[in-house]
């Protein structure tokens, strides 16, 4: 979208006072009053006519190395603008809106009309059928979906006298996940075990664990042979695997940081819990668990819950990092309610993770009617959260270093402090 050009010089005033010049010298026969206000009315003539097709032909991309980064890691986005027009230009201006959650590397960030966003601008002359590109790292600081864009590009006489100015309204994203750290940095025991035990006798066994070899029977599938073993005993071998039972691991996120919702939000608190969730995730699914992840928040761009159906593999991965990336700070809906709802949807046996920075009692019912369901229950404590009483619940807290500002980050909500005064971050 084009807008219409702009005067910054030529007003009404210089119009009307060139008119009047221009009468005036051919009443009173001064030649040089009217070639005055000749050359005003030529100089606004032609800079105005330079302006109007300034922005003809000229084109605009952006492109960014990734879509998807962990905090911390730096994205470059590359900018390319091209004059395939006649006409060249003595200057350009393109400001570019980014994310205010994100920092441009070595470049100001000017205030923006658009909340959550900053502004960078750059400026070139632009010849004619020339092309300019540039580049501008990008530091990300915090968790979240981002947006980079529309862009604004300005040009017009080699004056100045006059501005054009066209938006380019293509918005692109990126997705920062949290941090992923390692479990015994959050307080869990190595090896913990979260819901993979052995037994003695199973009819599933799991190929990737050999613990021995065999004597070759009929009813043993060829694909199972040990063929050195084979060759070294001289008589058939076959492999030997692990019995296993693979249980399921729920993994519930509860996101209120305060027992009344009106009392605001503790932003470390919850950017803590989707850090151990984050790290937790990748644990499991790395070794090949059976995973899935409620959260009583919304994620961007939804007005649903949080839920990923257990899963395995890469993609699930992808798919709960994704998720947890997307995620409001703010709960929308009842915790326990949705933890004794949802985790009906796993089998006897399996283990629920509960992570929680408050513990009220319909959360504490809600955990005891879990263990007597026959499910293995473990709550993650995140700050100073008083445990229930339950017997045969398991309780990991995370450690008081890692509830601290460098791992917050700033959202535009209120937030209650200790002292009982609802700030805003900044």
């Amino acid at each position: 979208m084009i807008r219409p050009i702009r005067s910054h010089f030529f007003s009404s005033f210089w119009l009307y006072a060139a008119a009047a010049l221009l009468i005036s010298g051919m009443i009173v026969g001064q030649p040089g009053l009217s070639l005055l206000a000749a050359a005003v009315f030529l100089t606004a003539g032609l800079s105005w006519l330079w302006t109007q097709y300034a922005l003809d032909g000229i084109t605009f991309h952006r492109h960014l190395s990734e879509t998807r980064a962990f905090r911390g890691e730096r994205l470059t986005l590359t900018f390319k603008l091209e004059n395939t027009g006649w006409l060249p230009l003595a200057w350009v201006e393109v400001d570019e809106h980014i994310s205010d959650r994100v920092r441009p590397v070595g470049l100001p960030g000017l205030p923006s009309d658009r909340i959550g966003s900053t502004v960078v601008r750059h400026a070139t002359p632009l010849r004619w059928k020339q092309r300019v590109t540039w580049s501008v790292d990008i530091d990300c600081l915090e968790r979240g979906l981002h947006l980079i864009g529309p862009a604004s590009i300005r040009s017009g006489d080699p004056f100045g006298f006059f501005t054009r100015q066209m938006e380019v309204e293509d918005i692109r994203s990126f997705l920062v996940y949290p941090d992923v750290v390692p479990l015994d940095e959050l307080g869990f025991p190595r090896d913990f075990p979260f819901g993979t035990s052995r037994v003695r006798q199973h009819l599933l066994t799991d190929p990737l664990h050999l613990i021995g070899v065999r004597d070759y029977a009929p009813d043993d599938s060829i694909r199972h042979m040990h063929w050195k073993a084979t060759a070294r005993l001289q008589r058939p071998q076959v492999k030997v695997f692990e019995p296993t039972v693979d249980l399921q691991v729920g993994l519930f996120l509860n996101l209120d940081t305060f027992e009344r919702y009106w009392e605001g939000m503790d932003s470390i608190r919850v950017e803590t819990a989707i850090t151990v969730a984050a790290s937790i995730t990748s644990q499991l699914l790395n070794g090949r668990a059976m995973l899935g992840v409620s959260a009583n928040a919304v994620m961007t761009g939804s007005d649903q819950n949080l839920r990923i159906p257990p899963g395995r593999g890469p993609r699930q991965l992808e798919t709960v990092l994704e998720g947890l990336a997307r995620l409001s700070p703010m709960a929308v809906s009842n915790f326990p309610h949705l933890l004794t709802t949802e985790a009906r949807g796993y089998p006897a046996g399996s283990t629920i993770v509960v992570i929680a920075s408050i513990m009220t009692t319909p959360l504490e019912i809600a955990l005891q009617t879990l263990i007597e369901n026959g499910q293995r229950v473990v709550l993650v404590r995140i700050g100073d959260v008083t445990p229930p009483d339950l017997p045969r619940l398991q309780v990991i807290s995370t450690p008081d270093e890692l509830v601290s500002e460098h791992r917050s980050t700033r959202h535009r909500y209120a937030r209650t402090v200790r002292t009982g005064v609802i700030a805003h971050n900044a």
